[in-house]
């Protein structure tokens, strides 16, 4: 199995149930793996046109999120994990976490997250 996968993508996001919340954006961290079905290009090539950028997947999600407000981490990395996956390789499945790093509830300073993916995810 090959992954590619990376982790902290820093997204600026209203995010939030209230529109107070959502009145500013707020950080979200963006996790993200890419399971290939064959080797890509680029392990023997070793140039970027052979294998998936992922400065352009963080440019994708950052997009995605310009101008636009959620209530809801989940609706968020649902709407994340469409544009997204329209990128990844034909046979490649794509699995994405998004993290609300500052969620307004008391006591929770892990954040909250949210993850989805045509396959389980990569193993921490």
């Amino acid at each position: 199995m090959t992954v590619l996968e990376f982790r902290g993508a820093r997204l600026e996001v209203r995010l939030g149930c209230s529109a107070e919340e959502r009145a500013v954006p707020q950080p979200v961290d963006l996790d993200l793996a890419v399971r290939f079905r064959e080797l890509p290009k680029a392990c023997v090539s070793d140039r970027l046109e052979d294998t998936l950028c992922y400065a352009e997947l963080i440019e994708a999600a950052r997009k995605a999120c310009a101008g636009r407000e959620f209530q809801l981490v989940e609706r968020l990395a649902h709407e994340l994990f469409g544009h997204l996956r329209a990128l990844v390789p034909e046979g490649a499945e794509l699995w994405l976490r998004a993290t609300k790093l500052r969620p307004p509830v008391t006591g929770l300073h892990g954040g909250v997250a949210f993850s989805l993916g045509d396959f389980a995810g990569p193993s921490r």
